[in-house]
């Protein structure tokens, strides 16, 4: 890439090569090993097969360009084009709205106390980087207590020289590199997993998007006639966008205390997540009840009116879902509500090809009985991301909250 053909912050033929390979993984498990996505897109069947969606960003739009090449490489000529949705910048939940004001109060004062809490590792990393001939240059000579944005601003000129196999200072190498990454996540992504409301402001409207998607899949599922509904969605966002679903994903409730795994690092190029809806009828169901599905309903019948840390699954799935259908001998079939109602649905997350294992999961009623943890029941789902799950007025409340 040279400046007449590579922007900043676009993709290069390296990154178009790595998101192409990523479709033609998915390709390989969803279309090839387990026939769940059409071998071809053709007229019939494209509006019920995709969901794309991008943010305004060049390279995001690329990046879904260049997967969807992957997945299906061999559209016919003259196939209808695909629609891909985008939002206006100021209106799209792929990534944190910066003028959140909240957020970025919260925000700014945990990733300080964070730096300051690490501030020997800051210093010995300011001195290693200090000892390379070709870093030292543009590095104070003495490091700045609490100076923010050090390790993402080295890491961000050294991390894409080493995967474009660019020469770089002797000395700079991969330990190094995940050094970087790991302090920076320090600087910046360790703030959504000490706070809830600091993820909830940058994620959660996408989260209660997600949350829908998945009410409207399962009542698709279920419903006594034929409906339609996209078989996969795909969201090309950015590392803003999968950080604070890492933080979301791996909140533990039960700990007194949050804070990110001590080998956090910034999500690497080409990152991705999955999270599958699974239908499963003949395996057992778990047999004992979560906790959480035993505990007292909270007083008010509004769902969007109980606090965020107690809500056992978001606002936006509604009580039809767990309409349980039984027929009594000599009567007709009643409906009452029973949380069991959803049993023969799990959810699973992946990580860059890595199964997520939530906390909310862990408790034996909430996964599926052989698969384990990584595979939670849908209640054990929207249990762990309930108190992430925000709609647009809620996250406006908060971010003007004094």
């Amino acid at each position: 890439p040279t400046e007449a053909t590579c922007g900043f912050g676009q993709l290069t033929d390296t990154g178009r090569q790595s998101m192409a390979a990523l479709g033609a993984n998915m390709r390989e498990l969803y279309v090839d090993a387990l026939r769940f996505l059409p071998s071809t897109l053709h007229s019939d069947n494209k509006s019920d097969t995709l969901y794309l969606r991008t943010t305004i960003y060049t390279r995001a739009f690329e990046s879904l360009q260049h997967v969807l090449g992957g997945l299906y490489p061999e559209i016919p000529v003259g196939s209808p084009k695909l629609r891909v949705h985008v939002r206006p910048s100021d209106r799209d939940n792929l990534f944190p709205d910066f003028g959140c004001k909240q957020m970025v109060k919260q925000s700014m004062k945990l990733n300080a106390q964070n730096i300051e809490r690490n501030e020997a590792e800051f210093q010995q990393l300011h001195q290693d980087m200090l000892k390379i001939p070709g870093l030292s240059a543009y590095l104070d000579a003495d490091h700045k207590s609490g100076q923010a944005q050090a390790a993402i601003s080295v890491m961000d000129v050294v991390a894409p020289m080493h995967i474009h196999d660019m020469p770089l200072p002797q000395g700079i190498n991969d330990e190094l590199i995940g050094r970087l990454s790991h302090m920076a996540s320090v600087e910046n992504l360790h703030s959504a997993w000490q706070s809830s409301a600091v993820a909830r402001m940058q994620i959660g409207q996408l989260v209660y998007e997600l949350a829908g998607n998945i009410v409207d899949a399962v009542q698709t599922d279920r419903a006594p006639i034929a409906a339609t509904q996209p078989q996969l969605g795909i969201y090309s966002g950015h590392d803003t966008t999968l950080a604070p679903l890492l933080a979301v994903f791996g909140h533990d409730a039960d700990k007194p205390t949050h804070d990110a795994p001590p080998n956090l690092e910034w999500p690497p190029y080409a990152s991705s997540m999955r999270i599958e809806l699974l239908n499963d009828t003949v395996s057992p169901h778990p047999t004992v009840q979560p906790a959480w599905e035993q505990d007292p309903a909270h007083p008010s019948a509004d769902p969007s009116k109980v606090p965020f840390d107690e809500r056992v699954r978001p606002t936006n799935v509604p009580k039809s879902l767990y309409q349980w259908t039984s027929r009594r001998q000599g009567s007709g079939p009643t409906e009452q509500v029973n949380p069991r109602a959803t049993r023969d649905y799990y959810v699973r997350v992946w990580y860059n090809d890595r199964a997520l294992l939530l906390p909310a999961c862990r408790d034996p009623g909430a996964h599926h009985s052989k698969h384990g943890p990584s595979v939670c029941t849908l209640d054990g789902f929207f249990k762990q991301i309930a108190r992430f799950a925000a709609t647009e007025n809620e996250t406006r409340v908060e971010c003007l909250a004094s």
